[in-house]
């Protein structure tokens, strides 16, 4: 891996400049290092930031990305800003895993974390029908989210949604502020192609970013990936309980 981009949340431009320089001087040849993601081919691209800054990147290169944590929880960062010289090592030793990730197709759109279907505050709650290969579900609720694994750590699992492993193979279907209590998560296989119904057009998200209002929309596993490298050392359940206190022995 010899050419490099870095990608910065604007903040960070100072650091994002010295992680230039010391690669410039190692011998890697860095591309470009910009606020902002520039079309140019590249082995490699440096993230730094938070999860939000990773998902700019993630949706518009497709070569391999290394998050440096420059944000709130990172969990798509492999580095904190202060683990360069790691980096530095692992990179001149290739010393990485492939940490491999899917995206939602969600009609002609892509969505790495999540899909959200929720309504504006002044309309009233939706009525939402979930089809999928084995049956059908109705939620009466505000919205809807679908959660790949890597969204699963995400808003889904601020609404109550259960954390899935980065290999596993399913999404997380979870109601917004649902009228019955006993309205849970629901798990499925991401070979199944979903199609949602609502009774009135409301919001539809992907990965923080509005695509206008729908009434209906389908989802399915797309082939689209990143790959995302790792240190060999790389622990996600270590990780969850950095970020979380998540399984976390505390006594």
């Amino acid at each position: 891996m010899k050419t490099i981009g870095i990608f910065y949340k604007p903040t960070l431009k100072d650091i994002a400049e010295k992680f230039k320089k010391d690669l410039l001087f190692e011998g890697f040849d860095v591309v470009y290092c910009n606020e902002k993601l520039l079309n140019i081919e590249v082995d490699l691209t440096l993230v730094l930031g938070g999860d939000g800054t990773f998902l700019k990147a993630a949706h518009k290169v497709k070569n391999p990305l290394v998050g440096f944590k420059g944000g709130r929880l990172g969990f798509l960062s492999s580095y904190t800003l202060e683990d360069f010289e790691k980096f530095l090592f692992d990179l001149k030793e290739n010393n990485f895993v492939k940490d491999r990730r899917f995206f939602l197709k969600v009609e002609k759109f892509y969505s790495l974390n999540e899909l959200l279907l929720i309504k504006d505050p002044t309309q009233k709650m939706l009525d939402i029908q979930v089809f999928f290969q084995d049956g059908s579900f109705y939620f009466h609720a505000d919205g809807l989210i679908v959660s790949t694994p890597t969204g699963s750590t995400g808003y889904s699992l601020s609404l109550g949604g259960p954390i899935l492993l980065p290999n596993v193979s399913s999404f997380v279907i979870t109601p917004v502020a649902p009228q019955f209590l006993a309205s849970r998560s629901i798990i499925i296989p991401d070979s199944e192609e979903v199609l949602i119904k609502l009774n009135q057009k409301s919001n539809l998200v992907l990965d923080g970013m509005g695509f206008g209002k729908v009434s209906e929309v389908k989802i399915k596993k797309s082939k689209k990936k990143i790959i995302i490298l790792r240190p060999k050392d790389y622990d996600f359940s270590k990780s969850i309980k950095e970020k979380l206190g998540y399984g976390k022995k505390f006594l």
